[in-house]
């Protein structure tokens, strides 16, 4: 082996090692070796509550934090340990993490490697007050698609979240929240994950409709913004 490279989140008990070049294309772990320092403590990723295990409580607890954002009140401590990407966003990749290991785990497949991207649209740009807004997400060219969720920031003054109505999310739960972060910035997240072995999403779908109540007249012009999927493997990619 000639070269490698391999990241480590801090204190983890876990790394991942990814081979860029190898002598006659053959790697070799005999004379690899991972010491921890004496008296250190380590983390094991995904256990946001610090009790040494992954379970349904870590779950619970990150369902809580779906959404929380560097700068707010609670994400510094351990919460911010939960934030296993270090993006400074509990997302769909964080809490995958604990839900691919529930309820007997995710049969992932080597090679598998998530791809697509999703949409937002409306049937027309301007809204009365008191009128509902659907926006519809969609999904287009999705591979293995195990957990996505992205940020739609919004002024409350100009809507109030009314729901969301899933149409080809298949048994993904959701896990949207609707957060009023601490700077005063109020963003919905939508958010959706497979615990445990359930089927990905393939191809192109209307996936769900986003319910928004109008508080006056508006001219809808709301961005999706840290969109993420992830598979079973825990590959990501953004759009």
């Amino acid at each position: 082996m000639k070269v490698f490279a391999f990241t480590q989140a801090p204190t983890a008990r876990y790394i991942k090692m990814s081979i860029t070049e190898a002598v006659g294309d053959y790697g070799s772990g005999q004379e690899i070796y991972v010491f921890k320092v004496p008296g250190t403590e380590s983390y094991l990723p995904g256990d946001i509550n610090n009790d040494k295990l992954v379970d349904e409580n870590d779950l619970t607890s990150y369902i809580n934090y779906t959404g929380l954002r560097r700068g707010d009140a609670d994400f510094e401590g351990y919460i911010s340990n939960g934030d296993l990407n270090r993006n400074g966003l509990i997302d769909a990749y964080d809490i995958s993490v604990v839900a691919t290991q529930l309820e007997g785990g995710a049969d992932a497949v080597r090679g598998e490697k998530v791809e697509g991207s999703l949409s937002i649209s409306t049937p027309k740009r301007s809204y009365a007050k008191g009128e509902t807004v659907e926006v519809l997400v969609k999904g287009t060219g999705l591979r293995f698609v195990n957990a996505l969720s992205f940020a739609l920031p919004y002024n409350p003054a100009d809507y109030e979240f009314a729901g969301i109505q899933p149409l080809g999310m298949k048994k993904m739960e959701n896990l949207t929240n609707d957060r009023l972060h601490t700077n005063g910035v109020k963003s919905l997240y939508p958010t959706f994950v497979n615990i445990g072995e359930h089927e990905a999403l393939e191809g192109d779908s209307d996936l769900f409709i986003i319910k928004l109540k109008a508080k006056r007249n508006v001219t809808f012009d709301l961005k999706a913004i840290d969109g993420h999927l992830v598979d079973k493997l825990l590959n990501v990619c953004k759009f």
